[in-house]
């Protein structure tokens, strides 16, 4: 029998059922969750859609698509686990575990989010014009790609919108232009989101929704966050659009965005899960670790929280200074 253990016998034991306990805390913790969800409801707006982005930001979308047409928009160019790009690859000292994984999500934009939706929409319309403007480009050397997606990517920073369609100042866009109001169209009809399911579900009772849910990455629900106050440096999902307090457990990871080397670095989502992570481990080790496992005596909190016993033992002639056996040493 070791010293820790008798000196917890000089104290008052008493019984307690772990699974009692356990099974009641669940039980409430269910109920009240389970309420408040049924009262409050949520989320607290619709999701983000590829229909809703194309009636209201037309030009977001064309720019978006053709981005991922000519392997440089944000997806196309992302990197781990969807394509070999560097975009997004974070790296602190020459350790990037993004990469470790490789890329078993493979996403060729051009193909996933332009192409193959396209060539469903040709075939299902019996359009012989987007048809041939698919057969021409496909068809294309790469350079004349090039040439076209450029020639369009500037236009477009010079688009106005009339009447819900884009226009653009007259220039060589070869077929790329017809792609792309094409593109819009089937954007704003509510069929695109179908199309890019289609891509990742091959059979029924599928629900890989991965190309819809990345097509709009970047710019669009960028902005989207922005008018939401819920860019990362803007406090992110810590900010909550409901009511305070949000959810005010995600703050200490939400406040590294706010500060340097955070707020400035590349790698500033990796530095922050490090630090989240290393402040947890220290936490998981306070017991083990010299100097910090001698807080509780330093700072007498245990006092407050058993004050009923200490207030008991006081009254029964014991020294209040000693602490009850739930404390151990």
């Amino acid at each position: 029998m070791n010293k820790a253990y008798q000196e917890t016998l000089k104290y008052p034991q008493k019984d307690f059922d772990l699974i009692k306990e356990a099974t009641i805390g669940i039980t409430v913790t269910a109920v009240l969750v389970l309420g408040a969800a049924a009262i409050f409801g949520a989320p607290y707006r619709p999701a983000v859609t590829n229909q809703q982005i194309a009636q209201t930001q037309p030009i977001t979308i064309m720019q978006t698509a053709l981005g991922d047409l000519d392997g440089q928009g944000e997806m196309a160019q992302y990197g781990p686990p969807y394509n070999n790009g560097s975009g997004h690859t974070q790296s602190i000292l020459g350790f990037h575990p993004g990469t470790f994984w490789g890329t078993p999500y493979q996403l060729n934009t051009a193909k996933a989010d332009v192409l193959t939706p396209l060539s469903m929409l040709a075939k299902a319309s019996n359009n012989p014009t987007l048809a041939n403007d698919l057969t021409q480009y496909n068809n294309a050397s790469a350079s004349q790609k090039q040439t076209w997606d450029e020639n369009l990517s500037n236009a477009l920073n010079k688009a106005t919108v009339q009447n819900g369609q884009v226009v653009v100042p007259s220039g060589n866009y070869g077929p790329v232009e017809s792609m792309m109001n094409y593109e819009l169209s089937l954007a704003s009809s509510g069929l695109f989101s179908g199309a890019l399911n289609r891509e990742t579900n091959q059979g029924v009772y599928r629900w890989n929704v991965q190309n819809d849910l990345l097509f709009l990455q970047g710019s669009a629900l960028h902005k989207v966050a922005g008018q939401l106050d819920m860019k990362g440096e803007q406090w992110g999902i810590n900010h909550d659009e409901a009511s305070y307090p949000g959810p005010w457990w995600l703050t200490p990871y939400t406040f590294l965005y706010q500060i340097p080397p955070y707020s400035t670095s590349a790698a500033g989502d990796e530095g922050a899960a490090f630090t989240m992570g290393f402040l947890f481990l220290i936490l998981l080790l306070v017991p083990f670790i010299p100097g910090l496992n001698k807080l509780p005596k330093v700072l007498p909190v245990y006092k407050w929280i058993w004050r009923d016993w200490y207030r008991s033992n006081k009254n029964a002639g014991r020294k209040a200074t000693q602490a009850p056996s739930h404390l151990g040493t």
